[in-house]
C-alpha cells in the first residue's frame, strides 16, 4: 500500500512563506496599502449591557475617560510610579522609534552566519526571556516546524526552548532531539544566575565543550546585562558573541529588544517587519481621541470589569498559532497587575477545544468572568470540506454553500461570543487580519501599553514583580544555596509546626 497522498489539498502556504522568508523576501510593510490591509481592530460590542447583575455600561467607561487620559499623558511624560530602584522601566514605550535598522541588520547577519554552521538552535530562558520568542515563532511558523526538511523551514535550523522549567524528563527528551546534530545556543539572562536557565546552560555548555572543546565558544551566544553579572563575566572570559538586555525594560516587555530579536532572526522571522508593527501601533496609541485609541479602550474595559467584580479573564482564540500569544499575555498581565489584591487572573483557551470542556463554566457558571477573543480572520491555508453521498453527519450543507474549514472556525469565535454575552459574560474581540510579523508587533505593543495604563488605574507600579521573589527565596533555601541558611532554618521551623497530612 502506498503512503498517503494529499490529493486536492494544495500546497501548505505556511511552508511557502517560510521558504520565501529564508530567501530574503519581504512584504511591503511600510506601504499605506499594507498597513490598511493589516489593521488590528478591537470590538467591544458585547462588553456593554450584558443580561444579569452589574452589567458594564458604556457610561461606566466614559466616566473613566478623564482618569485614563491623565494616565495616558503620564506615560508619555515618563511620570508616576514606574521605577525599579532609580530606573524608570518605560524604555519599551519609545523603543520602536529608537531601534535602528543597522542594529536589526547586524542581528540578522549574526543569525544567518550561525545558522549556516548548525543543525539546531536552542534558546535558553524563562519568563520574559522565553515566552515572547516562543509565541512569535509558533504564531508565524509551521506547527511541526522541526519535523520539516531544512528547505521547507526556509533554511533555518530546528528551534528548541530550554531553561523555562526544571522537569528532567522534558530536558532529557529535548536532548534526544539534539543528539548527533551541530548545536548552537543563545542563553538569555540579565544576571546569569536565574536558577532554571543557569542549570540548563550548565548542562548544555558542558555537553558542547565535551564534544567540540574551545570550538564550542563560537556556537554560543549570550544575551545579558551590558556591563555586570555572572553571565557578562563569562562572556568576557570565553569571548562569546553577546547581545544586551536594557536596564530600563523588564522581561515581559522585552520581545522587541535583543532578548527576542536574536531568536526570531534565527527562525527567519522578519524582525524589520516586526519592528515596523510596533512603530505603527505606537503611533496609533499616542492618539488623544479615546475611542480611536485601542490601548486606552482596552485598559478601560478591563479596569471597569475588575471594578464590577470580575476575577477571571478568559483569553480565547480560534487559531493554534495564536494560542502561544495568549500564553504570552498570561505573563504580561498577571505579573504586572497582581499587586495588593488587584488584577484579573488570565486563562488562555483554544476554541473550539475548550468549548467542550470549560465552556460549560463560561456559559452557566459563576458570573465572575470577562472574555477576550483573539480572532484570526484569514488563515494561511484554506481546507475544503468534501461532499459526501451518504451525508450521515448532515454536513453537506457546507460544501453546497462552498464553505471551508476557515468559515466554520470563524464561527467558533462568533457563536460563543454571542452565546456567552447572552449568558451574562461580557466579552470583546481583537481581530487580527493574518499571520505576519507586522501584526504580532502591533498586538504586543497594544497589550504592553494597555497594561501600563492599567497600573496607573490600579494605583501600583506595573513594571516590578516583588511577589515573584518569594518563590525564589523559598526555593534557594530548600536547595541549600549558600547565604540562605537562615531562611532554611526558618522554613524548617514553620514546617515542623504544621500537621503533615498525607492521604
Amino acid at each position: 500500500m502506498q503512503g498517503l497522498k494529499l490529493i486536492d489539498i494544495g500546497a501548505n502556504q505556511t511552508v511557502t512563506k517560510q521558504i520565501q522568508r529564508g530567501q530574503g523576501e519581504q512584504s511591503p510593510f511600510e506601504s499605506k496599502e499594507f498597513k490598511a490591509a493589516n489593521k488590528i481592530t478591537l470590538d467591544p460590542t458585547y462588553i456593554f449591557d450584558t443580561p444579569g447583575k452589574e452589567p458594564i455600561r458604556k457610561k461606566t467607561i466614559e466616566d473613566l475617560v478623564p482618569q485614563i487620559m491623565q494616565a495616558h499623558q503620564m506615560l508619555i511624560d515618563n511620570e508616576g510610579d514606574i521605577h525599579d530602584g532609580p530606573t524608570p522601566m518605560t524604555g519599551w514605550h519609545n523603543l520602536p522609534i529608537k531601534i535602528v535598522r543597522q542594529h536589526l541588520l547586524e542581528i540578522k547577519f549574526t543569525a544567518k552566519k550561525l545558522s549556516q554552521e548548525i543543525d539546531v538552535f536552542v534558546s535558553l530562558g524563562i519568563g520574559g526571556s522565553y515566552l515572547g520568542i516562543e509565541a512569535t515563532f509558533q504564531a508565524l511558523s509551521h506547527q511541526f516546524f522541526n519535523q520539516l526538511s531544512r528547505k521547507e523551514r526556509g533554511g533555518a535550523p530546528e528551534i528548541y526552548f530550554l531553561g523555562q522549567n526544571m522537569d528532567p524528563d522534558f530536558f532529557r527528551d529535548t536532548l534526544d532531539m539534539l543528539a548527533g546534530k551541530k548545536v548552537g545556543i543563545n542563553v538569555i539572562s540579565k544576571s546569569g544566575t536565574t536558577t532554571e536557565t543557569a542549570i540548563a546552560f550548565r548542562i548544555i555548555q558542558d555537553l558542547m565543550e565535551k564534544n567540540w572543546g574551545v570550538s564550542a565558544d563560537k556556537l554560543i551566544l549570550a544575551t545579558t546585562d551590558k556591563v555586570k553579572g555572572a553571565l557578562r563575566e563569562l562572556v568576557n572570559k570565553k569571548g562569546y558573541q553577546s547581545f544586551e538586555i536594557p536596564d530600563n525594560i523588564g522581561g515581559r516587555f522585552s520581545v522587541l529588544t535583543d532578548v527576542g530579536l536574536v531568536g526570531l532572526a534565527m527562525a527567519n522571522i522578519d524582525i524589520e517587519e516586526f519592528a515596523a508593527g510596533f512603530r505603527h501601533m505606537r503611533e496609533i496609541s499616542l492618539g488623544n481621541d479615546f475611542w480611536q485609541n485601542p490601548s486606552l479602550v482596552h485598559a478601560a474595559i478591563r479596569f471597569a470589569a475588575w471594578q464590577t467584580g470580575k476575577k477571571i479573564e478568559v483569553i480565547a482564540t480560534n487559531a493554534m498559532a495564536l494560542y502561544p500569544v495568549a500564553r504570552w499575555m498570561e505573563q504580561l498581565f498577571p505579573e504586572s497587575e497582581g499587586h495588593h489584591g488587584h488584577g484579573l487572573w488570565l486563562s488562555p483557551s483554544l476554541y473550539s477545544e475548550k468549548l467542550h470542556a470549560n465552556g460549560q463554566m463560561v456559559q452557566q457558571g459563576e458570573r465572575n468572568i470577562i472574555e477576550t477573543f483573539l480572532l484570526l480572520l484569514d488563515h494561511d491555508n484554506s481546507i475544503k470540506i468534501p461532499f459526501s453521498e451518504q451525508n450521515l453527519d448532515g454536513l453537506n450543507f457546507l460544501p453546497k454553500q462552498d464553505q471551508d474549514m476557515g468559515f466554520v472556525n470563524r464561527k467558533v469565535i462568533e457563536g460563543p461570543a454571542y452565546a456567552h454575552y447572552q449568558g451574562g459574560v461580557p466579552n470583546m474581540t481583537v481581530e487580527i487580519p493574518r499571520r505576519n510579523a507586522f501584526n504580532l508587533g502591533q498586538f504586543y505593543y497594544l497589550m504592553e501599553r494597555s497594561v501600563a495604563i492599567s497600573g496607573y488605574l490600579l494605583g501600583h507600579n506595573p513594571f516590578i514583580q516583588p511577589g515573584v521573589e518569594a518563590y525564589k527565596q523559598a526555593m534557594f533555601a530548600l536547595i541549600n544555596k549558600p547565604g540562605f541558611e537562615k531562611q532554611a532554618l526558618d522554613i524548617k521551623a514553620k514546617l515542623d509546626k504544621l500537621e503533615r497530612i498525607r492521604i
